[in-house]
């Protein structure tokens, strides 16, 4: 009892002995640890069949490269993927080894030229100064364009272009002292056999042992995604039932609440309250859905480039990827709750009704709102758990029907059956809903229409609530024949009541997207898909795909039509096949006669050379040649030979970054990452004495242990790359002099040593290539992260500013009614969907760019004065809101039609339907139609680019803009009684997105002003913040006047 106790009391310490414990610390799960084990084998085999005098024989002394090789193949990718990145590999070391072959031709000739016919066998032989200068060249050349090819298709390029740049790096800091051609091939045949060796060892690998493909990885992806969506959905549930015990809906608790929640963050010392620690882990869970959502897109990039057996196609995976991307929106919409509380709060501030409820004669009134308050966060509450239980029940169908989970699997979850519900129907009572059941779609889509018919008893919860507040809560007056109440007409917006109808719609638009699930799931089994398995192709020209030097923007500009478009699409026009075609050039027009056609090649040869692709292929070329330069002079040629310096260039083309704080992050993880492996090379010969077979089974063990980061810390993937190449360079090393004796070990001019000098040795190359490399990224002019982070984050704004327009066209031919079908290809909501989608993936990948940049900038000296990164990661977390509110409101639009039911409308006595009334309005609304958003956002994005001042007197437009018109032109429109029409529905969750938007661009605004100021040229400047800059610019001119009048 008492170690129970001591235990229980100590849950967080691990106890050493216990390998369940530091399974749970490590994070580890079974996949994780086979991908560990089958990532050791490869360099371990290579190591081991070096043993054999048929392998040793043709490597002789560059054997443990191979082991370098093998690890450097990336084994552990997904079939397609690997075979790919292999094909490469292969191509770029052919190509490679038949460019060395012509640069040792022209050394060998250049010492031919330079060499007496009489010279002696010491001239003959020695140090030539001509075949070390052409052999100098051809290596500056080939690393630069390697690496320039390398940053222009990292995907790709990353891995071949290293092992171009390693082949070409040990043959051609050679070349210079080869004496015949015949010499200088064999060296190469040796070299690219034994590089050959390492990618065929790689390969069987990959391909035999444990294989993964890329189907599998998309077929797992799905799995985790599932259980993540579920596990949003008890967050969500978990965050209502805290808000529900709180009140935090109400005004003067959600002002109390945000006070208490800045207090708390001032009070490091206090802890955080269980509100607070809910909605954490509603963020962070939705952190974890967006995270899987872009490696399922990832791996779906791949699976459609794989020979598979199988039974659903690539384009079935698409399809897939495509309403799971529907299901993302809205619990991305409903996880924004908390934040769009906190915002609000922030720049709405104390409302008028918190005055006014003070002053009211008594108390009764006030707990009287409250409990009414209470009762309709209730009904949410209740709503979102019914619809938590829909959604379960439809993914496990989803899985179960296409083979992703077993039916024992499925029971193992005990997953509830949804049965008698008091809020259900009373035909539909007593029945009992199971994902096993033959006919479940039938019954899922009765449950959700029941759900949906839900609505027309919300108006009874509801009728509490006000959309806009007045002296008196309600009017008496009424609509006739109407018992709901009409809402009054003071322009103070109550948000309580449009984030109840929010969440509502976001709850009916996740069922939508669960049903849609289901019957794509239906529809596989029904056409006979799931039957039986099949050899799936690739798609068509994937192969010629792999060719193209064209980056993946650049082919995705090419595939969306008009991509380059203007910031505003015309609605009229949208549906055209060609909007614009591009932006014009401001220095060219457009070429006319034949010369200036034909001079289009000079403007493309000067474009390659000054691109940044090529300025980073010249900076590791010259990293590079820093240590190979010591190979081509008489002084140093020898000692560059004999203490191995070429392990310094091998860091150098492995490990240079492009910007100065990826290089001293990757500085200090390369050298602790070094220090570990040759404390593990130490333990591995030691332990066994150095006995051949102890060594290789230990070694496999040591291997294991360093393909831990590599697996499970992504974000370590280059420090973990070279530790697993030092821990089997050294091992190898010491394995091949011991196969082949000192004597043959020395015979390429290299003095033996013993491990542990050998391995301080390559301690030492690795710290002098980091060294260089850092010294070559920050001279003659630093590219650092922050530089980088602000350029990059004037595109993305750009790119935003894009998306606003899509979007904004979207809505505005919803309203017109001329949006259309996005099934039919010649509409314009076909159009604009694509062009949405190019667009926000851009806006993703720019984003991962801004947050990998700024968090390399801590790695950064503050060389004259701090960068402001927390300004930066607020301006970042602002994009990503904007962004996810503005994907809501283009899906809100396109799932209208799927969430209709038939529902009788008695509030609305019109003659015309109110989403005709709506769009009347809002498109005759002046705020709606002045695009000052996409304006804002590309004036935001001109200054931080350019580092200029934002022009003076920019404002963001007020939150529920159409609402406050709507109510001042006719306040029956927004009568409680609409809330059974998913088109009022609809409008209520784009105000409340269209607000979100309004009120992070206002924080975007003033974070931008921080950045860059603002130019205003007031004669009597305030004393504000936001006139600092003015009043600096104003001392400025004024003393420059003050100098010309003297």
């Amino acid at each position: 009892m008492v170690d129970q106790k001591s235990q229980a009391s100590s849950p967080g310490r691990v106890n050493l002995l216990n390998p369940l414990q530091w399974w749970e610390k490590l994070d580890l799960d079974s996949r994780s640890f086979l991908m560990m084990l089958k990532g050791a084998l490869a360099p371990t085999i290579t190591i081991a069949i070096y043993q054999s005098d048929a392998i040793s024989n043709i490597t002789t002394t560059i054997g443990y490269l191979s082991a370098l090789i093998s690890v450097l193949s990336q084994g552990l990718m997904p079939r397609a993927k690997f075979m790919k990145i292999m094909f490469f590999d292969l191509l770029a070391t052919c190509v490679s080894a038949s460019l060395c072959c012509l640069a040792v031709f022209c050394a060998v000739k250049a010492r031919e030229h330079n060499t007496p016919t009489d010279a002696s066998d010491a001239v003959r032989n020695g140090y030539n100064s001509d075949a070390c200068a052409v052999a100098a060249v051809w290596l500056i050349f080939m690393i630069w364009g390697a690496n320039a090819l390398r940053a222009l298709k990292p995907m790709e390029l990353q891995d071949p272009m290293v092992a171009f740049s390693i082949f070409a790096s040990v043959t051609i800091t050679r070349a210079g002292t080869f004496i015949t051609l015949s010499e200088g091939l064999e060296f190469i045949s040796r070299l690219l056999k034994g590089f050959m060796i390492g990618f065929a060892i790689a390969t069987g690998v990959s391909l035999l042992i444990f294989p993964i493909t890329s189907r599998g990885d998309v077929f797992h992806d799905i799995k985790e995604y599932v259980s993540l969506a579920e596990g949003v959905l008890q967050a969500q549930i978990s965050f209502a039932e805290g808000s529900a015990a709180t009140g935090m809906f109400s005004g003067k608790r959600l002002l109390r609440r945000s006070r208490t929640t800045m207090s708390t963050r001032d009070m490091q010392s206090e802890g955080d309250t269980n509100l607070q620690s809910k909605q954490k882990q509603l963020q962070a869970a939705m952190n974890k859905l967006n995270g899987l959502h872009s490696k399922l897109h990832a791996d779906l990039f791949y699976s459609k480039e794989e020979i598979a057996w199988g039974k659903l196609s690539p384009e079935d995976l698409s399809v897939m990827a495509s309403l799971f991307r529907g299901l993302l929106l809205p619990l991305a919409g409903m996880s924004m709750l908390p934040e769009i509380l906190e915002t609000i709060i922030e720049n709405e501030g104390p409302r008028d009704d918190d005055a006014e409820t003070d002053s009211l004669d008594g108390a009764g009134e006030d707990a009287l709102k409250q409990s009414e308050i209470q009762r309709v966060v209730e009904t949410h509450h209740a709503r979102l758990v019914d619809a938590t239980e829909l959604v379960k029940l439809g993914l496990a169908h989803f899985l179960l029907s296409l083979e992703l989970i077993s039916a024992k699997h499925l029971e193992k979850q005990k997953l509830p059956h949804r049965g008698g519900s008091p809020a259900r129907d009373e035909e539909a009572r007593g029945q009992t809903l199971s994902p096993l059941q033959p006919d479940f779609a039938s019954h899922f889509e009765r449950d959700v229409r029941i759900y949906y018919s839900q609505r027309k008893h919300l108006p009874e919860a509801l009728a509490s609530l006000e959309a806009f507040s007045a002296s008196e809560k309600y009017t008496d007056q009424t609509t006739p024949g109407s018992k709901h109440p009409i809402l009054t007409t003071d322009p103070d917006v109550r948000q309580e009541f449009f984030l109840i109808l929010y969440m509502s719609h976001l709850q009916d638009d996740l069922l939508n997207a669960t049903m849609k699930l289901v019957k794509f799931a239906d529809g596989k089994v029904a056409d006979g898909t799931m039957q039986r398995s099949r050899l799936i192709f690739p798609r068509q020209g994937s192969i010629r795909e792999w060719f193209s030097l064209r980056s993946e923007k650049e082919k995705e500009k090419e595939d969306l039509e008009g991509s380059r478009q203007s910031s505003h699409v015309d609605p009229s026009n949208v549906h055209r096949a060609s909007i614009l075609t591009g932006f014009p050039d401001p220095e060219h027009l457009p070429p006319e006669n034949i010369w200036e056609k034909g001079s289009m090649v000079l403007r493309t040869i000067s474009h390659i050379i000054r691109s940044d692709q090529s300025t980073f292929g010249f900076r590791v070329s010259a990293a590079a040649f820093s240590v190979g330069i010591l190979a081509y002079l008489h002084q140093t040629q020898d000692f560059f030979i004999r203490q191995r310096c070429i392990w310094a260039m091998i860091v150098i083309v492995i490990g240079m970054s492009p910007t100065s704080g990826q290089t001293m992050f990757g500085f200090v993880a390369r050298i602790l990452a070094t220090t570990v492996s040759l404390v593990l090379s130490l333990i591995v010969w030691y332990i066994v004495d150095g006995k051949t077979a102890g060594v290789l089974v230990f070694l496999f063990i040591a291997n294991a242990i360093a393909y831990y980061p590599y697996v499970k810390l992504p974000q370590y993937f280059g420090p973990s790359v070279i530790a697993i190449v030092t821990l089997n360079v050294i091992v190898g090393y010491e394995l091949q002099v011991a196969k082949l004796g000192v004597t043959a070990a020395e015979s390429n001019d290299q003095p033996y040593y013993p491990i542990y000098l050998f391995g301080p040795y390559k301690l030492a190359a690795v710290a002098a290539g980091c060294a260089i490399s850092f010294f070559w990224v920050i001279f003659p002019y630093p590219i650092t992260a922050k530089s980088q982070l602000r350029k990059l984050l004037g595109r993305s704004l750009f790119v935003l500013a894009k998306f606003y327009s899509a979007m904004h066209s979207t809505i505005e031919l919803w309203l017109a009614g001329e949006l259309g079908n996005t099934n039919d290809m010649s509409s314009p909501a076909h159009h604009l969907q694509k062009s949405r989608r190019t667009i926000f993936k851009e806006e993703m990948m720019l984003l991962a760019g801004l947050r990998m940049h700024s968090h390399f900038s801590t790695f950064e000296p503050p060389i004259g004065g701090k960068f402001p990164k927390e300004t930066y990661d607020n301006i970042i977390s602002e994009i990503q809101r904007i962004l996810t509110s503005m994907s809501l409101m283009a899906h809100t639009t396109q799932n209208l039609d799927a969430l209709s039911v038939e529902s009788e409308n008695s509030g609305d006595n019109s003659d015309r339907p109110w989403m005709a009334q709506l769009a009347e309005i809002a498109l005759k609304s002046a705020d709606f139609n002045s695009h000052r958003i996409t304006s804002l956002l590309c004036h935001l994005s001109a200054a931080i680019t350019n580092a200029q001042p934002l022009p003076p007197y920019l404002s963001t437009p007020e939150s529920f803009p159409l609402a406050r018109q709507m109510q001042k032109i006719d306040d029956k429109l927004l009568n409680i009684s609409h809330v059974e029409d998913p088109s009022f529905s609809a409008f209520v969750a784009l105000e409340v997105l269209r607000s979100v938007v309004s009120l992070s661009l206002q924080g975007l605004l003033d974070n931008m002003r921080k950045l860059v100021g603002e130019l205003n040229f007031d004669a009597y400047p305030r004393q504000n913040p936001r006139h600092e800059e003015s009043a600096h610019l104003l001392r400025t001119s004024s003393q420059e006047e003050t100098r010309r009048d003297w």
